[in-house]
């Protein structure tokens, strides 16, 4: 694999065949390519725009490239990993983890720190006081033991360690830490609610997941530049089951709640995000930034299984929330994750 040949093929506007994404995953994991040449790919991909094909190819080089776990659980297992790139919220996919689990629901939640944002999952887990560099065995295990962990993807993903440096050298999210995070889970999950950061990428990232045999998946874009279920208006969704894709709109005023401003839902540093999360949970917090965890909760808890409809998983979300569910949760994930990685 020629990683010059495969730049200036990209560079130039043309598309990527499914082998030769796969190679450059191959070639980076086989430590082949310099990070001044990753750098160039990641860019070039990011310029062109990836196709489905070169997705497949690169989704299915770093899934054969990383550390599987494959937790002994009942039931099946929900991530609630998106691309990110959207504007600011407060790290609403990692809260959302944690009422699903709340909820009795098995999480395998994959991501990774913050690239272009101030606080990614990874950050925000980390100032609440979980360890987020267990190994893949220690991870399995605790799964196992209290139905949830964190997978940070560079434990998992060599290639993905390799592409990190260059990537947040670059300042920019590409391809790696945005479309492919959601697409390669160490644990396979099969259920998943999925931000994602531009419309067009609704219905592209769900038939990617009907294609690999998704059990139950939403696939969400909220219209004013949201990678979640929106609060501000208008959220596109794609909703993946039995190998089906159905699209359809959401808006907050179709389950009671009232628009907001992209500045009552925004987040922070990663130790603002953590304290929020914890006055939701507790109660603290009760306006806009938990009516917005609430729809997110709502997805996960449907397509865990927990719930019937989106109306039915907000009232589990409340009840999960006030019942000190989602605290209990959390507190048991920072106190066993620290004594597994002793």
């Amino acid at each position: 694999m020629q990683i010059k040949t495969v730049i200036n093929k990209l560079s130039s506007g043309y598309d990527l065949t499914q082998q030769e994404a796969y190679d450059v995953v191959a070639a980076i994991a086989a430590e082949d390519l310099t990070d001044v040449q990753i750098a160039g790919f990641q860019v070039a991909l990011k310029m062109k725009g990836p196709t489905v094909t070169e997705i497949t190819g690169l989704a299915q080089g770093l899934r054969d490239q990383c550390t599987p776990i494959k937790p002994k659980v009942p039931g099946p297992l929900l991530d609630t990993c998106g691309t990110g790139g959207g504007q600011t919220t407060f790290n609403i996919s990692t809260a959302n983890a944690l009422v699903a689990a709340g909820g009795g629901i098995t999480v395998a939640k994959h991501g990774s720190r913050s690239i272009a944002s101030h606080s990614g999952s990874a950050d925000v887990l980390e100032a609440l006081g979980v360890n987020i560099e267990l190994t893949p065995a220690q991870s399995e295990q605790l799964i196992e033991r209290i139905g949830i962990a964190f997978l940070n993807a560079q434990n998992f993903h060599p290639v993905m360690g390799r592409v990190w440096t260059p990537e947040s050298q670059l300042g920019i999210k590409t391809i790696f830490f945005t479309i492919m995070g959601p697409l390669i889970s160490p644990a396979d999950a099969k259920r998943h609610i999925m931000g994602v950061f531009k419309p067009e990428l609704v219905e592209l990232m769900a038939e990617i997941l009907a294609k690999l045999h998704f059990e139950h998946a939403l696939v969400v874009h909220g219209l004013d530049n949201l990678d979640e279920i929106s609060l501000l208006g208008k959220t596109s969704v794609a909703e993946v089951k039995d190998g089906q894709v159905k699209k359809y709109e959401l808006t907050p005023e179709h389950f009671g709640f009232d628009r907001c401003t992209i500045e009552e839902v925004s987040g922070g540093m990663p130790d603002y995000n953590a304290q929020l999360i914890r006055d939701i949970f507790s109660g603290k917090e009760r306006g806009p930034k938990r009516n917005m965890l609430l729809l997110n909760a709502a997805g996960a808890l449907y397509v865990g299984g927990k719930a019937e409809s989106l109306e039915q998983g907000i009232e589990l979300a409340q009840e999960i929330i006030d019942s000190g569910a989602a605290t209990r949760k959390l507190d048991e994930l920072i106190e066993v994750s620290n004594k597994i990685g002793e």
